[in-house]
């Protein structure tokens, strides 16, 4: 169904990526301004992983106000990493100033390149004795789930992706169905926790299948903005040691299928536009162009490095809250007003071109500015 009133209402996308996800933080906590002063309505998020975590914090903030939102988001962070064992001077760089991201930079750490070692020769099923915290976080968090599962016309409902581990499928939790083991499904990574089992079924990290769904939105809305982790570009490549190969392998096949979805939902608005598929058919049922926007940072990805991913600490969780409230700050002073008129993200440039296998349009690609 199409957006109605003069809000501007969009749905939010919101990307996985381990301890990445805090820069989600930062932005969902600008964007939590807008909503505060009436300018934003959030009407359905739909997130993956440590995307998952921030959308269900946010969705049952939001079912009092912004302000309480915001409040269990920065709960949330907080409680993740009064869990981690990882010490903060185990980040290297020494010469990095204090403001610069180079200073999170782990990816040629030994001790980390030793953890990812380990996590070949290892299985979560021969160390049952580390369990996943997130269960318990969320529910510290979250302390009425059945709340978050009512449909609340003032607040945003919310969808969470998992990956059935043996049948190669999405699993979408849906309003209803989210509950702490939901979540701890979608963000399951299978080198370091156990497959969750929920219905006789098991699954892991969400992020293989969907990082994060689009579909889920569509039905609710006509903007989706998208908050992404992973870099789409790099600039220093190609990687040479192996954890930043893997880092890589795992960056690239988990941005794909966000990739492909949101082509797929063009072409559908191709198919409108060319008056293939009606705005409304003979059942009723209407057809509107979507509107893509999204908010990334790929330059300070980068810097960071992937390996950061497993670096729990609080100090790198607010330098990362910081980074995704500049970039959320700057979307809203450049593309807010394009809510509800235009799509403020390239989709030639940086999705068609993606696709077509050609060697200047893949020349043409950049990635987006954020190394400050």
């Amino acid at each position: 169904m199409p957006d109605t009133g003069s809000k501007r209402t969009i749905g939010l996308a919101l990307q996985g990526g381990g301890a990445h996800a805090a820069f989600t933080w930062g932005v969902l906590d600008r964007l939590l301004d807008e909503v505060a002063n009436g300018g934003l309505v959030i009407k359905a998020i739909s997130g993956t992983s440590g995307g998952a975590l921030n959308g269900a914090a946010c969705a049952y903030g939001l079912r009092d106000n912004a302000a309480e939102a915001k409040r269990l988001l920065e709960r949330l962070w907080n409680a993740v990493g009064a869990r981690s064992s990882w010490y903060p001077l185990l980040f290297n760089s020494p010469t990095a100033e204090l403001d610069s991201p180079q200073r999170w930079n782990v990816d040629s750490n030994l001790f980390v390149i030793g953890q990812g070692m380990l996590e070949q020769i290892s299985s979560p099923y021969l160390t049952p004795w580390l369990p996943d915290p997130i269960g318990s976080i969320m529910d510290e968090v979250i302390p009425d789930f059945d709340r978050l599962n009512q449909h609340n016309d003032d607040a945003p409902d919310l969808y969470v992706a998992a990956t059935n581990v043996n049948r190669t499928a999405l699993r979408i939790f849906g309003p209803g169905e989210i509950t702490s083991k939901a979540l701890m499904a979608s963000t399951c990574y299978p080198t370091l926790f156990q497959a969750v089992e929920i219905g006789g079924e098991f699954y892991w990290d969400g992020g293989y299948m969907a990082n994060p769904a689009l579909n889920p939105l569509v039905d609710s809305v006509d903007d989706l903005l998208t908050v992404l982790i992973d870099p789409l570009c790099v600039e220093h490549g190609p990687p040479k040691l192996p954890r930043q190969i893997v880092n890589r392998i795992n960056e690239v096949s988990f941005g794909s299928s966000w990739v492909t979805e949101v082509r797929q939902i063009e072409l559908i608005n191709q198919l409108i536009r060319d008056k293939v598929i009606p705005h409304e058919a003979p059942n009723g049922k209407t057809y509107a162009e979507k509107r893509f926007h999204v908010i990334r940072a790929d330059g300070f990805m980068e810097e960071i490095g992937a390996a950061s991913k497993n670096t729990p600490s609080l100090g790198f969780f607010l330098a990362l809250r910081k980074a995704g409230w500049k970039a959320g700050n700057a979307w809203v002073q450049d593309h807010l007003g394009d809510v509800g008129v235009k799509s403020s993200f390239d989709l030639d440039t940086e999705v068609k071109s993606r696709l077509t296998g050609s060697a200047d349009t893949i020349r043409s690609l950049r990635p987006a500015n954020g190394k400050s």
